[in-house]
C-alpha cells in the first residue's frame, strides 16, 4: 500500500504544485547553470531554488531530504515508526555536485567526494532505521528502489519502506550525453517525430509503502495499491535496448499478471530517443496484448516532456504520478507534439486531460546497460 506521496520537481515543492505543471503541459527547460564545457549552453528542467544542503550533503541529498519529509507528514510516520522501516534511494550519481566543484571553489575540503552515501544521511536526517539500500540501475534506478522496497514488505522484513528517487544536475553528465549525441536542443518531445533526444531535469520523489496490516493498524488510508512488479536486463548494449524488447517485455509481463487485462493507464519512461521509445511501446503494448488486452485501450503518458529526465528519480516520480492518476481519475495530456509517433501502440492524449478508463496504471523504467523495471497500480479497494 502507499499511504505517503513527496515530490520536488521543475514545477516546485509537493506533489500538488507537480499535479498542476502537468495538468498545464506547457513547462519548457531552462538555461543550465553551467556551459558544461559545451559550445552552446544546454537546456534544463530546473527546479527553483529550495532548501539549501544540509552540511555534508549535496543537492541531490537537500532534494531528496524535502521530497521524503513530504511523503512520511502525509503518512503521519512518526520517529517511533521510522526506528524499524526500511529506506530505498534510486539514484544515478547522487550528490555528485560535491565532486564537480573545483580548486577555488566553494568546496569543504572536509567532506570526501562520496557520491552514493544519500542513503545513509537521509537514514541519519529521518532516524529510518531498518534496511536501507541504494540503487543505481541508471535511470530505471528509481523503479527498481520501489520495487525493492516492495519486496522487503513482501518478505517481512519491514513493514514500512520509504522508497524515493532523486538527481540533481551534473556538467558531467550533461556533457558526456551531448558527445553521445543523445540531447535535444528544443525541448523534451518523446511523442512527437521531431524529437531529437532527452532534455535532462533534477528532481526528487518519494513514497511511503506500507503492508496492509500495517496500514490498518495505524488507521492510515491508503492511495494506491502495488499489484505487481518485474524486472530484468537486456545484457544487449552498454546504452541501447535489445530491439526485440524481450526483456523489456518480459519485465511487463511480471507485473500485469497482478492485473485482470490491461491498465487504464501507462506512464512511460519514453525520453525523446526515437529507438528506446519505440522498443519500449512496442514492449509495452505486446505484454498487453498477451495479457488478454489491447494496447489501443491504454492511454500512454510521457511526464519527460514538461520535467525532463530525472534519472534516478524518473522511475520514482513515475509511481508518485500513478498515484495521482489514481486519486484524479485524470491522465494529464501529452505536451510538445506536433506530429504525434505513429509507431506507439497506445492510444495518445494530446489536447487535454482524459479520463482514466480504469482504475490501474502501469509504469515503466529502462536504464543504461538494460535494466528494466515495470510495476502496475491499482486504486486502494
Amino acid at each position: 500500500m502507499v499511504t505517503g506521496l513527496g515530490a520536488v520537481s521543475c514545477f516546485g515543492s509537493g506533489t500538488g504544485a507537480l499535479w498542476e505543471g502537468l495538468l498545464g503541459a506547457s513547462r519548457r527547460p531552462d538555461p543550465a547553470p553551467d556551459v558544461c564545457g559545451l559550445p552552446a549552453r544546454p537546456h534544463l528542467y530546473a527546479v527553483p531554488d529550495g532548501d539549501a544542503p544540509a552540511r555534508g550533503t549535496g543537492r541531490t541529498g537537500a532534494l531528496l531530504a524535502a521530497a521524503v519529509a513530504e511523503a512520511v507528514a502525509e503518512a503521519g510516520l512518526s520517529a517511533g515508526d521510522l526506528l524499524d522501516a526500511g529506506l530505498t534511494v534510486g539514484t544515478s550519481l547522487g550528490d555528485i555536485d560535491l565532486s564537480e566543484r573545483g580548486a577555488g571553489t566553494d568546496a569543504d575540503a572536509s567532506v570526501p567526494p562520496a557520491t552514493h552515501r544519500v542513503t545513509a544521511s537521509l537514514a541519519a536526517r529521518f532516524g529510518i532505521g531498518g534496511p536501507g539500500q541504494t540503487l543505481s540501475t541508471a535511470c530505471s534506478a528509481g523503479a527498481y528502489a520501489v520495487g525493492w522496497g516492495a519486496e522487503l514488505i513482501e518478505t517481512g522484513q519491514a513493514d514500512v519502506v520509504v522508497a524515493c528517487g532523486g538527481d540533481a544536475f551534473s556538467r558531467v553528465a550533461v556533457g558526456t550525453l551531448q558527445r553521445f549525441g543523445l540531447l535535444d536542443g528544443e525541448c523534451c518531445r518523446p511523442f512527437d517525430t521531431g524529437r531529437a533526444g532527452m532534455v535532462t531535469g533534477e528532481g526528487a520523489a518519494a513514497l511511503v509503502l506500507e503492508s496492509a496490516e500495517s496500514a490498518r493498524r495505524r488507521g492510515r488510508t491508503a492511495l494506491a495499491e502495488l499489484a505487481g512488479h518485474g524486472w530484468s536486463c537486456d545484457a544487449h548494449h552498454p546504452m541501447a535496448p535489445e530491439p526485440s524488447g524481450d526483456q523489456l517485455r518480459r519485465s511487463a509481463a511480471s507485473a500485469l499478471a497482478g492485473l485482470d487485462g490491461a491498465p487504464g493507464a501507462a506512464v512511460l519512461h519514453r525520453a525523446g530517443v526515437a529507438l528506446n521509445d519505440t522498443v519500449e511501446a512496442t514492449a509495452i503494448g505486446e505484454a498487453v496484448t498477451a495479457a488478454g488486452g489491447s494496447a489501443g485501450e491504454v492511454l500512454g503518458y510521457a511526464p519527460k516532456a514538461v520535467m525532463g529526465h530525472t534519472a534516478g528519480a524518473a522511475g520514482v516520480f513515475g509511481c508518485v504520478i500513478a498515484a495521482l492518476v489514481l486519486r484524479h481519475g485524470l491522465v494529464p495530456p501529452n505536451a510538445h507534439v506536433t506530429d504525434p509517433d505513429p509507431q506507439c501502440p497506445l492510444t495518445v492524449p494530446l489536447v487535454g486531460p482524459a479520463p482514466l478508463p480504469r482504475p490501474s496504471v502501469l509504469v515503466s523504467g529502462t536504464g543504461f546497460g538494460g535494466n528494466n523495471a515495470v510495476l502496475t497500480w491499482r486504486a486502494a479497494a
